[in-house]
């Protein structure tokens, strides 16, 4: 019993790798492989008729095309892009320009710089120089409101287009500082103020008149001081800035006009016999003399009370000018008509002089 115990298990461990070898083989052909492949490798296709060595190296995908440098378009520079927004900006009417508008502000300099070289460009409302206000940049062309949307950025371009060749740009640069309150802007207007074209000039004088509390007005009435006095100018030149500071009411032109009375040239000595008159509401024509002892007696006074003595004026143009003059100024009194009697100018000088004594009892 013990013996074929023994001859039966020594038999077992013989057969036992033939066993385990065919378990095996069972067992991979009868299951698949669960493993997944690597990323990126594909298996390699065998050929028919080859011979099925098992599990075969696999081939690498190929790898993504890299874009090359030549496909990658670059943007244009600033400057050209500014070109083509402000190309396609004078092209748009008002309700359309505030997407091109919107993209020029990040160009900043690049964009001020091709809406001057465009400016005006076309004109929304061509025919601006009789209307009673002042348009606004919005009813003018798509360059004004553009430039208006840079607010203080566009300053300095307007400084430059009031110096324009063309009437017509340095007319809506003017037009357009409306739009602007800026202190850099006094200046050029007071030279804007000089122009040769008549229409610049008003609307200059209008805008700067508006800056009259300003410290920087004052610098500008002394520069057009200079302008009428200097002798190296052109007498038209001469002749604007006197017109100008007249226009402007510039009390302390007073003395310098009554210098120029005998200057040789007679258009400047009436254009300041017209400015003494208007500032003064007195005339003793074109003689020094009378107006120099004037000033010494009433120089120190301000304009107010000069005009308030011109209503007693023997003359009745005189009297109905210190009339106008006054009624701006005070909006005490409206202006008297032009049919007054000296009578009434007279009582009307009355109630201004107790007006001025109780508001301003130090210039009695």
């Amino acid at each position: 019993m013990t013996a074929q115990f023994a001859r039966e298990n020594a038999r077992r461990l013989v057969d036992r790798p033939k066993c385990l070898a065919s378990w095996y083989k069972r067992r991979v052909d009868g299951h698949k492989r669960r493993h997944s492949l690597p990323a990126g490798v594909l298996p390699t296709k065998v050929p028919d008729g080859a011979e099925d060595r098992g599990s075969h190296v696999r081939a690498k995908a190929p790898p993504a095309k890299r874009p090359e440098l030549t496909d990658h378009v670059a943007p244009p520079p600033p400057a050209r892009r500014a070109r083509l927004l402000v190309d396609e900006l004078v092209t748009l009417g008002p309700r359309e320009i505030a997407p091109v508008v919107r993209r020029l502000l990040p160009l900043g300099n690049f964009a001020l710089e091709e809406l001057i070289r465009s400016f005006p460009g076309p004109l929304w409302r061509p025919s601006l120089a009789t209307d009673s206000r002042l348009p606004r940049p919005d009813e003018i062309s798509a360059s004004a409101v553009a430039l208006l949307a840079f607010d203080s950025e566009a300053v300095p371009y307007l400084a430059r287009l009031m110096r324009h060749p063309s009437g017509q740009v340095r007319y809506y640069a003017i037009v357009t500082c409306g739009a602007f309150t800026n202190m850099d802007l006094v200046e050029p207007l007071a030279q804007a103020a000089l122009d040769e074209d008549r229409d610049c000039r008003r609307v200059a004088l209008h805008l700067l008149s508006a800056y009259q509390h300003e410290p920087v007005y004052r610098g500008a009435l002394a520069g057009l001081r200079q302008s009428a006095s200097d002798e190296t100018q052109s007498l038209a030149v001469r002749r604007r800035a006197i017109s100008a500071l007249t226009q402007l009411r510039d009390e302390a032109s007073a003395p310098l006009f009554v210098d120029l009375l005998s200057d040789p040239d007679r258009g400047i000595a009436t254009a300041c016999r017209v400015g003494l008159r208007v500032l003064t509401a007195h005339d003793f024509g074109f003689m020094r003399e009378p107006w120099l002892r004037w000033l010494a007696e009433r120089g120190r006074q301000i304009r107010i009370q000069w005009l308030i003595e011109g209503l007693g004026d023997a003359r009745a143009n005189i009297r109905l000018l210190a009339s106008r003059e006054l009624w701006p100024l005070t909006r005490f009194l409206q202006p008297l008509a032009q049919s007054a009697n000296r009578n009434e100018f007279l009582t009307a000088q009355r109630n201004y002089e107790r007006w001025w004594s109780t508001r301003h009892p130090s210039h009695g």
